[in-house]
């Protein structure tokens, strides 16, 4: 039974160290992917009865990973020639009771932007037009970023966004 065992550990050896992954002829390709920005400037947004909501839709384009996380932000202001920005979805609500909320939803190709209120929007147009949103496409592979995403500049700088090679999306 040794002398078996002392065979086949010895063949197992020569069979396992003969094993070289170093073949000129096969090219390893290793995937690359890294968070982008994008910009909405002056999104306009329309009546959508069969929603109930304001909508402006985007297209995506590249199209996203399936695994891509998107987080979007909402110019809220602007302090001291510095941008503000607010994570949507969001919901403000005013002294009155009345409140107006931003939401969005996305596929592969396009992304929604949704606006509500509890009151007619039309009688406040400044909610439904020139709004500036901020899409950030995070690569869903890695979830070791203990980072807090509602903050957008905290989001540029962990990930290394070069926002100077910012697309802007277009219509759909």
């Amino acid at each position: 039974m040794r002398k078996i065992f002392l065979l086949l550990s010895v063949v197992g050896l020569f069979t396992l160290s003969s094993c070289v992954d170093d073949d000129p002829d096969v090219i390893y390709e290793t995937s690359y992917f890294e968070a982008e920005v994008f910009e909405v400037n002056q999104a306009t947004f329309s009546f959508d009865n069969s929603t109930g909501y304001y909508t402006s839709q985007y297209i995506l384009d590249p199209a996203l990973y399936p695994a891509d996380m998107v987080l979007v932000y909402r110019l809220k202001d602007v302090v001291n020639n510095s941008d503000v920005w607010e994570m949507i979805p969001k919901t403000i609500y005013y002294d009155n009771g009345d409140y107006v909320e931003f939401d969005f939803d996305f596929t592969r190709n396009d992304i929604v932007f949704y606006m509500g209120a509890n009151y007619d929007l039309g009688t406040n147009p400044n909610f439904l037009q020139n709004q500036v949103f901020r899409v950030v496409i995070i690569p869903g592979y890695d979830n070791s970023a203990r980072i807090d995403l509602t903050d957008y500049n905290n989001v540029i700088r962990e990930f290394n966004i070069d926002e100077s090679n910012m697309k802007t999306l277009k219509l759909k």
